[in-house]
């Protein structure tokens, strides 16, 4: 299924979540298999601004569908997304610190 964006700001929020979801848990794969100090440090700098942008954009994309009146699928699917990060984050954080100890 091929996913058309219509507004640019839906595009941006699903591929920055997009992004994310798979940069993480390929970061979380390679301590798995690898665990070190050197990755541990770089999934958790990539963690942190990761919260912060992807609040912004889920903020952004609700604002936007406020602003024009209706909110659309393409909306709902792009904040559902940005939205299904938070567990995964969560998740592979507890993976990670369980496995320090």
């Amino acid at each position: 299924m091929k996913t058309t964006f219509s507004y640019t700001i839906t595009k941006i929020g699903w591929y920055a979540a997009l992004f994310s979801l798979c940069f993480g848990i390929l970061q979380v794969l390679i301590y798995y298999i690898y665990p070190n100090e050197v990755s541990l440090q770089f999934g958790l700098v990539h963690l942190a601004p990761s919260i912060v942008i992807h609040l912004i954009l889920l903020l952004a994309v609700i604002i936007h569908a406020l602003s024009i009146r209706k909110a659309t699928i393409e909306h709902l699917h792009s904040i559902s997304f940005i939205l299904f990060n938070i567990p995964v984050a969560c998740g592979c954080f507890i993976l990670v610190m369980l496995r320090g100890f």
